[in-house]
């Protein structure tokens, strides 16, 4: 059965906060995060004739999550200028502490492992369960947990030594 268009925009109701939540923290840039958002949807659509509506927001999410991937690792060649801090808060105080805690906060998170930083950033960001993330990222709930665990513990430890400095 085809994808309906009703289904699809439910579906982007749904998930367009949560997408954008986790993949900023991903990509570290709104309007990127806005095109893969954009991008997964239409890639989507163009197979509407194979989407199951059952499995459309796990289908949503894993493309929206690889090509967020594709998108970084695109970047990484490119790498002439840093990434322009200013973006994590506009027209901010670049000293102001909150500034200072995005700031640390994503220096940390790219020190995690990638496929840490997908569970953990889908596990506090996205409004999904354990066994929900297992079926976007294609893995078992308990490497879900281990993976959570893993990534709060490190994390935990980066940023301590982050403010130590």
């Amino acid at each position: 059965m085809a994808l309906r268009q009703d289904a699809l925009y439910a579906s982007y109701r749904r998930l367009e906060r949560p997408l954008y939540n986790v993949l900023y923290r991903q990509l570290w840039q709104a309007e990127d995060c806005q095109d893969v958002i954009q991008d997964a949807y239409v890639r989507v659509w163009e197979r509407r004739d194979k989407v199951d509506e059952a499995t459309l927001d796990a289908l949503v999410w894993t493309t929206a999550l690889n090509l967020a991937k594709n998108r970084l690792r695109w970047r990484l060649p490119r790498r002439h200028a840093p990434l322009d801090e200013a973006l994590l808060a506009p027209a901010a105080d670049t000293q102001a502490p909150d500034f200072l805690a995005a700031r640390q906060l994503h220096r940390a998170l790219r020190k995690l492992p990638r496929s840490w930083q997908q569970v953990l950033l889908l596990s506090e960001f996205s409004g999904m369960r354990s066994t929900e993330i297992a079926a976007v990222l294609g893995i078992p709930a308990g490497t879900v947990a281990s993976r959570k665990h893993l990534a709060m513990a490190r994390l935990k430890t980066l940023m301590g030594a982050a403010a130590d400095v």
